[in-house]
């Protein structure tokens, strides 16, 4: 079994294909890949990302779910936040991000206007955004708006090629059409 950081550069190798940006025949109607790794490699693969990003000649725009979803928010937003976090805990804040995240159509305009120049899309901070932000969803949502850009989902868990399964053990994320890239 390959290494998390072997499977990164296989990655990266494959990316750098013309064909991954332009990809062609079945399963091209939907680009959307996962590399998933043991959370555990969570560090190793950002900083393999920060420096992919830098030397990188792809414009590859990179998403991270968890500041994704607090931009949606001023100061002052983000403050009343930390507030009802301290008050009413995760249940109150999943009430808040809930009213956001059922105004699909805001949070999906969001996501492709924010990635609307990018070749490539890396989503990440999956698991910083849990349980607020499923990136299971909101790839079935930018998908029922015709969105046919690439993306790379990188996922700290399990894909079993029909169900992600974060951190090796909440198995509910929504079902998605995913290919694993490496």
């Amino acid at each position: 079994m390959r290494t998390t950081y072997e499977r990164l550069e296989q990655m990266e190798t494959r990316i750098t294909k013309d064909e991954f940006e332009r990809p062609k025949g079945i399963g091209s109607d939907i680009p959307h890949f996962v590399l998933d790794y043991p959370p555990k490699d969570e560090l190793q693969v950002r900083i393999y990302l920060k420096n992919m990003l830098k030397r990188t000649k792809i414009n590859i725009k990179e998403v991270n779910l968890f500041e994704f979803l607090l931009s949606f928010f001023d100061e002052d937003e983000l403050e009343e936040l930390y507030e009802i976090s301290e008050e009413e805990g995760l249940r109150g804040l999943d009430d808040v991000f809930g009213t956001l995240l059922n105004e699909n159509n805001k949070i999906t305009q969001h996501f492709m206007n924010e990635t609307r120049e990018a070749d490539i899309i890396f989503i990440t901070g999956v698991g910083t955004a849990h349980p607020f932000l499923r990136s299971s969803k909101l790839l079935k949502a930018i998908s029922s708006k015709g969105y046919k850009k690439p993306i790379v989902l990188f996922y700290p868990g399990e894909f079993t090629g029909l169900r992600l399964k974060l951190f090796g053990i909440l198995d509910y994320e929504d079902d998605y059409q995913l290919s694993r890239i490496s």
